[in-house]
């Protein structure tokens, strides 16, 4: 990996992990396949859910953005994903833009509300 600034390594370990947990594969696997350390895959996945675990339900009820789905010509979506706190993740291949807009408000809405 080549060096960048902090926020630039944990950017790259976060797109790693979560790369590792949608593989299925172990981590001791992935880590061979990609030619990475498991040492350090477990070093920076520990770092990172530290430094979530401390941010704590309300900074990340802030961190939530507006989003809007937005269709191609034929009015449907490609691909998505959308990831809430508390572990809600949203994913979808292909879909009527209008459906997928009204999930993603009613997710958006419970999560602020700290369901």
């Amino acid at each position: 990996m080549a060096r960048t600034g902090s926020a630039g390594r944990r950017r790259y370990w976060r797109e790693i992990i979560e790369r590792q947990r949608d593989s299925g594969q172990s981590i001791v696997g992935f880590c061979a396949q990609e030619k990475l350390s498991p040492g350090s895959f477990h070093a920076w996945k520990r770092r990172l859910g530290r430094a979530q675990r401390e941010m704590g339900p309300k900074a990340a009820r802030q961190a939530i953005v507006p989003v809007q789905i937005v269709g191609n010509a034929g009015g449907g979506v490609g691909s998505l994903e959308g990831h809430w706190p508390g572990g809600i993740v949203l994913r979808v291949q292909g879909g009527d833009a209008e459906a997928i807009n009204a999930t993603v408000a009613a997710i958006s809405a419970s999560s602020t509300r700290g369901a």
